[in-house]
């Protein structure tokens, strides 16, 4: 029964990760964040193993599997989107780059042999384009546009490789990573993804660390990151992978910008307009009718 609700469950975890950056990026530099997050998470989840001691992969290969897929979940995804902000690029069209997922997933696996299956996922891509529309995040997608491609090339860059190292990262997970504990799986990831963090601290931000204001809004963004999104919504995604086909599974994380603007809804008083509504019910029709077209298969 529980499996039923993981992938909305995982959604609504996943989704409220803008809120952990919105409170805590204004007192820290990206990368600063990211690492001391890790490193909390890896302390944290360390405690937890020891207490509950869930099985490791007992095949050197299985390590090696686990530290790739981590380093492109979350090293590289998160790393890409942070940078592509840091360097001007407005979050909304950040999500609408690596929101591109589901659709190059599908893409990837099916190669193109069922057009039914591509269309639902695009029918996906557009309500995810519908819920940003009109809001916050669209306005700055228009003010990206505006300022001109030259001085944004940079900027969509690291989003771009971003959405790549999700997708990949993703399908190598479920290629390969699904035998192993979930709980140990999520432990494995995250060391290579703090060392990636940690050692693009020393090359670009150490000169910014005496600038870290520990500030309640910040210490409050890092409990959330790492407790709700880097322990709850992780172990989430990888029940969902385990569970789920890869195309199916990545479509779930179109829900994740319709939560967010609920949750922007509420937390910020931002507001849901009928474009914003249609958009996500066009993400629930293709999330519903790729699920169904998978269990026909």
């Amino acid at each position: 029964m529980f499996i039923r609700f993981v992938p909305f469950l995982f959604a609504l975890l996943w989704s409220t990760g803008f809120i952990g950056a919105k409170y805590g990026l204004p007192y820290i530099e990206p990368f600063s964040f990211l690492a001391t997050r890790f490193l909390i998470v890896l302390v944290l989840l360390g405690l937890i193993i020891l207490v509950l001691r869930p099985p490791f992969p007992n095949r050197n290969k299985a390590y090696i599997d686990v530290f790739i897929a981590g380093v492109l979940i979350h090293g590289i995804y998160l790393g890409g989107v942070f940078t592509s902000i840091k360097l001007g690029l407005p979050a909304g069209v950040a999500a609408v780059v690596v929101g591109i997922q589901p659709v190059l997933t599908v893409l990837l696996m099916c190669r193109f042999k069922s057009p039914l299956t591509i269309a639902v996922a695009l029918i996906g891509f557009v309500g995810l384009l519908l819920v940003l529309y009109s809001g916050e995040s669209f306005n700055g997608m228009q003010t990206a546009f505006d300022v001109g491609v030259e001085s944004n090339v940079f900027s969509y860059l690291p989003a771009v490789i971003a959405l790549f190292a999700i997708t990949f990262g993703t399908i190598y997970q479920k290629k390969f990573c699904t035998d192993v504990h979930v709980l140990s799986s999520a432990f494995l990831q995250y060391i290579p993804t703090c060392f990636i963090f940690l050692t693009a601290v020393v090359y670009f931000e150490l000169d910014y660390i005496s600038s870290i204001v520990w500030h309640s809004e910040l210490i409050f963004a890092l409990l959330w990151l790492v407790v709700v999104l880097s322990v709850g919504a992780v172990l989430l995604m990888n029940v969902l992978y385990q569970h789920n086909s890869a195309n199916t599974a990545a479509s779930y994380f179109y829900l994740s910008p319709p939560f967010a603007l609920i949750l922007a809804y509420f937390f910020f008083d931002e507001t849901i307009s009928l474009i914003n509504f249609l958009g996500i019910i066009l993400i629930v029709v293709s999330i519903y009718t790729t699920a169904k077209l998978q269990k026909s298969n």
